[in-house]
């Protein structure tokens, strides 16, 4: 049996590429789910079970899952207001608040420092770091009460090495990895772990995202997918890992980040030169 069955956790970001693969795996793994996006996610478990994302929906027996779906609801994390809200939707459905949250929701806009207009680099940083931190503080006093919870955090391997073209991105997952770092410094001892997911590039609509200055694409052959990023997060879930580096190419770019962290500074402005 899972440390997570029978555990209630928010995932934010839920209708998305990792939000859904998220929500199916946890499924599988008996936890009890809440579910936010933008636009409310499916309540249906059946409709994360059954379906291969690449793939049109297929007609299948219903699939019995040790997990449930508690709620799912529309949530707009772009204001403190907004978090606000998701977390008191959220005590309706759990009212004694959950056990993991996961702030998985985040978006992207490439573009350098004088390309991306300030409504779009300042939405990043509202959803990418601000809400996090809303929602932290106001998941966080439950759990100390308890003494137990957890609290994952999607940064990036932008959130490690930082490209030119992403640089508001790369902040704002800078942000979320010192958050991390430092919540897990001070509340691990009091019973609550902190996990950090740092993903290369996957198969989601991320991928899609608005570009400003030079039009870029991303090879899909470098790209990984969902699935295995997700498989190593609740891995990392399951052992209270604070760090976590999904696939052999997060691995690699930490490693040598580490090691040998200027000749990995110039090859990040290599890369952006001959784009």
């Amino acid at each position: 049996m899972s440390h997570l069955t029978g555990k209630t956790i928010l995932i934010t970001g839920a209708a998305g590429g990792f939000g859904r693969e998220l929500t199916k795996q946890l499924l599988e793994k008996g936890a009890d789910l809440i579910l936010t996006d933008l636009n409310t996610p499916d309540a249906n478990a059946d409709f994360y079970l059954l379906r291969r994302w690449n793939e049109k929906i297929r007609n299948v027996s219903p699939s019995k899952s040790p997990g449930r779906i508690l709620g799912t609801f529309s949530g707009d994390l772009r204001t403190q207001e907004g978090c606000k809200q998701v977390y008191q939707n959220t005590l309706m459905l759990s009212p004694k608040g959950v056990d993991v949250l996961i702030n998985n929701a985040g978006l992207a806009f490439k573009g350098g420092l004088l390309e991306v207009p300030d409504r779009n680099w300042n939405l990043i940083l509202d959803v990418n770091l601000y809400a996090p931190i809303h929602l932290s503080r106001l998941f966080v006093p439950a759990m100390l009460e308890r003494k137990q919870g957890h609290i994952v955090n999607l940064s990036s391997v932008a959130g490690q090495v930082a490209p030119g073209e992403l640089i508001y991105y790369s902040v704002s997952k800078f942000g979320i990895r010192a958050l991390g770092e430092a919540m897990d410094a001070d509340l691990r001892k009091k019973g609550v772990a902190v996990t950090n997911v740092y993903p290369f590039f996957a198969d989601t609509g991320i991928l899609k995202s608005q570009q400003f200055g030079k039009q870029q694409e991303i090879p899909m052959s470098i790209v990984d997918s969902p699935v295995d990023v997700v498989k190593a997060i609740v891995r990392g879930m399951e052992k209270r890992k604070l760090h976590v580096f999904p696939g052999i190419k997060s691995k690699t770019i930490s490693f040598f980040n580490r090691m040998a962290p200027n000749l990995v500074h110039r090859l990040a402005g290599l890369s952006d030169r001959f784009r």
